[in-house]
């Protein structure tokens, strides 16, 4: 699979103004939060431009963790890093971002998925830190035409 940006989430973007989805707030109830993913065939995560939700990514590895720092500036979101702790058991080969909200994960909506051209993936956790850093020039732009 390649990078994508949830098909799901940029509907939402076009079409549900009544509801808060910017990604540049950092109080916790509203914040993009990070999650590492398990994508081992037949034991992980598959991609689906249909997963509209959190609560459709399965073999998460730690706990979902808070990019503090999210700006966005045009059309370009960014972050500073993100760092897990103590990793340990498990091959990680993909990103999700997710869009948390006050409810339950069947709330949070998912925004991006990386898997393809990231540094050190996929990897085998071994109890020390995972450190995800962000390109310079940002995590995502919306910029490019359909």
């Amino acid at each position: 699979m390649a990078n994508a940006l949830y098909p799901l989430w940029k509907e939402a973007l076009m079409k549900e103004f009544s509801l808060q989805k910017s990604l540049d707030q950092a109080d916790d109830d509203n914040a993009p939060y990070l999650t590492l993913v398990t994508i081992l065939p037949g034991a992980g995560y598959v991609y689906s431009a249909g997963h509209q939700f959190f609560s459709s990514i399965t073999n998460t590895v730690g706990q979902p963790t808070k990019i503090t720092g999210p700006t966005v500036n045009g059309t370009v979101f960014s972050g500073d890093m993100v760092v897990y702790e103590n990793i340990v058991g498990t091959v990680i080969g993909a990103l999700t971002i997710q869009r948390k909200t006050p409810g339950a994960s069947n709330t949070w909506r998912l925004v991006l998925y990386e898997d393809t051209g990231i540094i050190g993936l996929p990897l085998t956790a071994n109890g020390g830190n995972i450190i995800v850093k962000w390109n310079p020039l940002g995590i995502f732009s919306l910029g490019q035409p359909a």
